[in-house]
């Protein structure tokens, strides 16, 4: 059963969300401050975070920073906000999606099963697939620099995958976000800019080639 990990300070946004999954068959555990949600991360092994922002002690802000510091544990962040630049905050610190209260079931759900669908790559895998130093198994769902595996987000993983199997052509943006967010009609452009710096970072580190950004275009890998 998959396990989702509910994260509020408000016992009865936790209560909902927690009736909302659960009656589709989600296997939920709570937490009601920063501290403990990351030991139920820990401890509890969730399939996926729903986790609000405002918490005591540690804030959701720096629970999703440490929670992607060492996993690609795919987080759903809830916010109070409605703000373009909000959403994209959320998305440069790590989030793989977000949800505005208030929200209805419907979207909650959605969202919920669209991340979920995403992190597991549920269709059927490509071959592998190399440019220079950098090797993609969709297979396995790995990708690694000189041997050395990298700890990419689903979307991250899918935005090199992309990259790396068009190695030396521009992307378009439209084709890297369709390829980064399958499951959303309409993505937001704004959307790559975060999730591609955290993949340039990360490739950086490992002195792996970087995309690069062809203005009014789209990226290159080469």
């Amino acid at each position: 059963m998959t396990r989702v990990l509910v994260v509020d300070d408000d016992p009865a946004m936790v209560g909902m969300v927690a009736m909302l999954l659960g009656s589709e068959s989600y296997e939920v555990v709570t937490a009601y401050d920063g501290e403990a949600a990351l030991r139920k991360v820990r401890d509890d092994a969730p399939d996926l975070v729903v986790l609000d922002m405002q918490l005591p002690r540690i804030s959701g802000d720096e629970v999703c920073r440490r929670i992607r510091e060492t996993s690609a544990l795919p987080i759903i962040m809830l916010t109070g906000r409605k703000e373009e630049e909000e959403k994209a905050r959320l998305l440069e610190l790590g989030a793989d999606d977000y949800l505005t209260k208030p929200f209805g079931r419907k979207e909650l759900v959605a969202r919920v099963r669209a991340v979920l669908r995403r992190a597991s790559g549920n269709t059927a895998p490509k071959a592998p697939v190399s440019l220079g130093s950098i090797a993609v198994d969709p297979a396995r769902h790995t990708a690694a620099v000189k041997d050395k595996l990298l700890e990419l987000t689903p979307i991250e993983f899918r935005l090199l995958e992309i990259l790396v199997r068009r190695g030396g052509e521009v992307v378009a943006r439209e084709q890297l976000l369709r390829a980064g967010w399958p499951d959303e009609r309409d993505p937001d452009p704004e959307w790559l800019k975060p999730h591609l710096a955290r993949l340039r970072s990360k490739l950086g580190e490992a002195d792996a080639p970087v995309p690069e950004n062809v203005r009014g275009v789209g990226y290159r890998l080469s």
